[in-house]
């Protein structure tokens, strides 16, 4: 399952937004994968805009690699912006489902990730 919501903002602007806000919900980013840029810096044709960000609150990694460190394989947590049809698209795999196959010992503590990661794409959007 992945959660998607639609912006009236560019994706320059949405990637903007979180780097802006993220330290409000105690997350920080680590990187943007400008995967658009890297297609074309390939030889690739690409003519829409895609940007990953890999998001993480160094609390929340801590407790769940002390737990299992296989958690090690999900993080950090992305967020997708991307351009489709004239638009823009925030999207986020589930990370209650993403932990879930981990380790379902952690549900609580992906249910509190995820919200917070929901609150930050609806504020950003």
């Amino acid at each position: 399952m992945h959660y998607i919501e639609q912006s009236n903002k560019s994706v320059d602007e949405v990637v903007n937004a979180i780097k802006e806000k993220a330290p409000s919900y105690k997350f920080g980013v680590l990187h943007v994968h400008e995967i658009d840029n890297t297609l074309k810096s390939k030889g690739l044709e690409f003519t829409k805009e895609c940007k990953v960000l890999d998001v993480c609150n160094p609390g929340f990694a801590k407790k769940l690699l002390d737990e299992d460190m296989s958690f090690s394989v999900i993080l950090p947590c992305k967020i997708a912006v991307y351009s489709q049809d004239g638009d823009t698209i925030i999207g986020m795999n589930s990370i209650v489902q993403l932990i879930d196959d981990v380790n379902p010992d952690m549900i609580e503590t992906a249910q509190e990730i995820q919200d917070i990661l929901l609150k930050l794409i609806s504020d950003v959007k």
